[in-house]
């Protein structure tokens, strides 16, 4: 967390497989993306706000461990499970979705696909709970930085442009993380690397 001194906020930072839920009206929940997607999730009446940030949308491998929110499928539930624990009610939560870009311009199936497949998974998801997608941003070609404010459900967002310094830094933590994976997957004896 630090002190983000334009918004006069305490600003909690996620990075991929993590979420944060709260009433506090102190605080703003802030994240870059690239093929990631955050969810957030919004309560008007109890004024409870939270968002997540995932990489990838199923786990194939059964990885329901302390790295399970990396995963869709796990970090909207982990997400929601938290909201509901503070006093949030499943029926009046409203969703707003983000990320999901193709920031590499790679035509490489595999990285194009990640992107739009958190995008599909994303909307599918909060269909099936009947939680109601209130705006969007996603898609597109430039990574994104976002704040949200969960006492009011209003997202800043910003694109951040190509050739800077903060693609590079997106770049390599989405490749840090897909290597870290692949070296559990390894450990598991799942996939063997070569």
């Amino acid at each position: 967390m630090y002190f983000d001194s334009h918004f006069k906020k305490n600003v909690v930072t996620l990075y991929p497989g993590e979420f944060f839920a709260t009433a506090d009206d102190s605080q703003y929940i802030s994240t870059v993306l690239g093929s990631c997607i955050a969810i957030t999730l919004f309560d008007a009446r109890t004024k409870i706000g939270g968002m997540n940030h995932f990489m990838l949308a199923r786990d194939n491998r059964g990885h329901a461990d302390a790295q399970a929110g990396r995963f869709g499928e796990y970090a909207i539930e982990l997400l929601l499970n938290d909201m509901l624990k503070r006093g949030a009610k499943k029926q009046h939560l409203t969703a707003k979705v983000f990320g999901g870009g193709n920031i590499f311009d790679s035509t490489e199936d595999a990285v194009v696909q990640v992107g739009s497949e958190n995008i599909a998974f994303a909307f599918d998801y909060l269909e099936r709970e009947s939680i109601p997608v209130k705006s969007s941003n996603v898609g597109g070609n430039l990574p994104r930085k976002i704040f949200f404010d969960p006492k009011t459900s209003r997202v800043w967002l910003k694109f951040i442009q190509k050739r800077l310094a903060a693609e590079a830094m997106l770049k390599k933590r989405e490749e840090e993380y897909r290597s870290r994976m692949k070296k559990e997957e390894q450990k598991a004896g799942d996939i063997v690397w070569f």
